[in-house]
């Protein structure tokens, strides 16, 4: 890792990228085991792969398509589920995305 001139942080591309994936990795890992706090390493994982990234947008965007078919289920506890992951995914993005884009600021 270098400091530029202007004080930021530059990591080498391919780094970037494996780190970016590994994190996801214990990201997905968090999810399945309870032990392991796998929100800290999804938020680091976006700062390093950074939100444009092609594999992230097509994530979330399948994420948004799955609580859209859960909010519109036939089934009414489905659908309920669906309502209540979409007000807590809603609660988290707005929390979460600010932070992420001062991350981008300093490791960009």
């Amino acid at each position: 890792m270098r400091v530029r001139r202007d004080g930021r942080y530059k990591l080498n591309p391919l780094l970037r990228r494996t780190l970016g994936l590994a994190l996801l990795g214990v990201w997905v890992l968090g999810m399945v085991l309870p032990i392991i706090p796998g929100w800290p390493a999804l938020v680091l994982a976006i700062v390093l792969l950074g939100r444009r990234d092609r594999m992230l947008r097509l994530a979330h965007l399948s994420w948004r398509r799955s609580l859209r078919w859960l909010r519109r289920h036939p089934v009414p506890s489905l659908r309920q589920t669906g309502r209540w992951l979409s007000v807590r995914y809603y609660e988290l993005r707005r929390a979460v995305t600010p932070r992420i884009i001062a991350a981008e600021r300093v490791f960009g």
